[in-house]
């Protein structure tokens, strides 16, 4: 008949026992973190208009609908996520330009979206005025546009002055040469189109999905739409 040895069940016990007392402490932090957080999350709820809004610091991230039946319908307006797969890029230079491109766009895609906001606001302000009045409205609106933001544009790179160009041509359909010619004038348009050329800037080709990929890689990562809001 074999014996059965008192330390070891009491080894055994001891187990059992902390394992039990460790489950019970899990549970109760549970529980707390639950009762802690809760409370936070409704107190950062208030009902607007039949629907509860979760606001953090004064912002609203979404909307909840209380249905009849007690369930919460969450409505959630996500951005937009592009998901691409690694680039492959035929030598270096290419990689370089990629990502000097990636770098300075950021950097004037608020310019863009500003200069096409006023020429909009040009068209519409002018289509029933006379000649006279839109060369009014055009000079108020180059005042304007210097006092704003000449120290910021005289300041840009070559490359940040190429995706500034390229991102209102895309967002308009037109040459930036169309652009100029139509606000400042035949001869104007011709100047800067060749001055333009030693900066390697042809303003009369315009925005060509398909003539530079890695531009066009580029560029779709910015909705001008989305800034003009």
């Amino acid at each position: 008949m074999h014996e059965v040895s008192t330390g070891g069940v009491l080894h055994k016990k001891q187990i059992a026992e902390n394992t039990f007392c460790h489950y019970i402490y899990s549970v109760r932090l549970l529980v707390a973190c639950i009762l802690f957080i809760l409370p936070c999350m409704l107190s950062a709820q208030e009902s607007l208009q039949g629907s509860v809004y979760t606001r953090i610091d004064g912002t609203y991230l979404m909307s909840a609908t209380i249905l009849p039946n007690g369930d919460t319908l969450i409505d959630v307006t996500l951005h937009e996520v592009e998901i691409r797969a690694p680039r492959k890029f035929a030598n270096p230079d290419e990689y370089k330009r990629w990502e000097r491109y990636r770098y300075y766009a950021p950097s004037v895609v608020n310019y863009a979206a500003e200069a096409v906001k006023t020429y909009r606001q040009l068209e519409v302000a002018t289509r029933n005025g006379t000649s006279r009045e839109r060369k009014r409205y055009i000079h108020t609106l180059e005042d304007q546009m210097e006092s704003k933001m000449r120290v910021q544009l005289k300041n840009l790179t070559r490359t940040q002055g190429l995706l500034l160009i390229k991102m209102v041509e895309r967002e308009l359909h037109m040459p930036f040469y169309d652009l100029v010619k139509d606000v400042k004038g035949g001869f104007t348009a011709f100047y800067w189109n060749e001055f333009g050329k030693i900066y390697d800037y042809h303003l009369k080709e315009g925005y060509e999905r398909g003539k530079d990929a890695i531009m066009d890689s580029v560029l779709d990562q910015y909705d001008l739409a989305i800034y003009l809001q």
